[in-house]
Order: structure tokens, then C-alpha cells, then sequence
């Protein structure tokens, strides 16, 4: 059941990967490339299963370094390399309203995804498509006083790389050489956090991964 599940996450995500991958091989019309940085907050939480207690969001923020490849009219490559907070927090009453452990987690973010996009030279809306890779840097936990000790609690993340699938959308605007833009995205995570052999703690531990950022594209070629 398990191999099943994995041959079946690794399947979905090479055959999302597979658009921005053919994309190198069609012939180009343009070739433009833009280059700048990227600033905003996320908002993140995970799936355990054992489930043991309600999950919380948590807010965290995002930055980085983007780098887009326009290939023809409407469709290009993006790649970034960012820093993103993510993690979760715990509501041991079950009121939805107070934290009472949390869980941060400080990724380095690789995306590689198919931009698509429509308008006129002045504004454009568009749509991102890919997968996205995370390396863990750091990780700190917060226990209030008298919380119950769960599993996750003092054990640290197992499995340091995340992988999943990435789409989200935007609006920005260009002006020249200059392009101002923002835009949403929402990731889920296929590979989870901790070992999910038969016999371990949890058989589901796959981080969920909101984010919104403004940014400043130059155009550089």
C-alpha cells in the first residue's frame, strides 16, 4: 500500500513537471529574461495521520530571488531560490483560537515552473504551474506550559527535502525595463516530514503551503 502511494506521488509530480520540460524543446520566438526580488508572508500548516490534535495555521514570511525566461508570446519558464517560514501550530483545547505548541520550520525554495500569461504590454495577469523543492535549514518548537506531549513533539524532521506540486496566479504591470507584480500561490507537499514506513509514528506528515508575494522583475536581456 505504501510503495503504491509513493510510485503514485512520484507519477503526479514528473507528470506536472512535464510541461515546463517540454517547453525547452519548442522553437523560440523571444528571448527575454528578467531578473529581481521577491518579498511576502506565507501561511502554512500540516497533515499528520495519526491525526492527535487540531492543527492551526501559521504565518511566516518569504523572500527571494526570481529569474524568468519568456521563450514565445504568453509562455515562459520561472525558477526562483527563496527562503520561506513554514510549520503549524497546535490547538490542544480544540477552541481555534489558542496556539498551544508551534512548530517553525526555515526552508531553502527552489520552484521550477511554466508561466503563462495574457494581456497587453502595459498590464498582465497570468497563471505559474510547476514543482517546487525545499531543503530544510533550521527548525524551533514552542511548548506552552502544561501542554500534553504528543509524538511531534522534540522530534525533529526526518526527512530534510520536500518536494511537491506548486500553481497559483497573479496580476503585475511592466513598465520598459521595469516590472511590478504580485502574486498568489498554493503548494502541496507530496513527500511528508517524517519516515512513514510500516512501524513508524505517522503514515501522513506532508506540509500544505499558502503564499503571497510582491516583487520587482528587471529586464536584463
Amino acid at each position: 500500500m505504501f510503495v503504491a502511494d509513493s510510485r503514485f506521488k512520484k507519477g503526479l509530480l514528473t507528470l506536472l513537471c512535464l510541461p515546463v520540460l517540454t517547453t525547452y524543446a519548442q522553437y523560440n520566438t523571444l528571448n527575454e529574461w528578467y531578473l529581481g526580488p521577491s518579498a511576502g508572508a506565507s501561511l502554512s500548516s500540516i497533515t499528520l495521520v495519526p491525526k492527535l490534535v487540531d492543527k492551526l495555521f501559521t504565518v511566516g514570511k518569504t523572500g527571494g530571488l526570481t529569474l524568468r525566461y519568456i521563450s514565445e508570446n504568453h509562455f515562459g519558464l520561472q525558477t526562483e531560490l527563496n527562503v520561506v517560514q513554514s510549520g503549524w501550530e497546535e490547538d490542544e483545547q480544540g477552541l481555534g483560537q489558542t496556539a498551544s505548541y508551534k512548530r517553525r520550520l526555515n526552508l531553502l525554495d527552489m520552484p521550477f515552473m511554466l508561466h503563462a500569461y495574457t494581456g497587453n504590454k502595459a498590464f498582465r495577469s497570468f497563471l505559474n504551474l510547476g514543482a517546487r523543492f525545499n531543503y530544510l535549514l533550521s527548525e524551533n518548537e514552542t511548548i506552552e506550559p502544561g501542554t500534553t506531549h504528543l509524538i511531534q513533539h522534540g522530534k525533529a524532521v526526518e526527512k530534510p527535502f520536500q518536494y511537491g506540486v506548486v500553481g497559483g496566479g497573479g496580476v503585475e504591470v511592466h513598465l520598459k525595463r521595469l516590472v511590478i507584480g504580485l502574486d498568489g500561490r498554493y503548494t502541496y507537499y507530496v513527500s511528508n516530514l517524517f519516515s512513514d514506513a510500516v512501524g513508524d509514528d505517522f503514515n501522513t506528515s506532508n506540509l500544505q503551503l499558502i503564499t503571497l508575494n510582491a516583487y520587482v522583475l528587471f529586464r536584463v536581456r
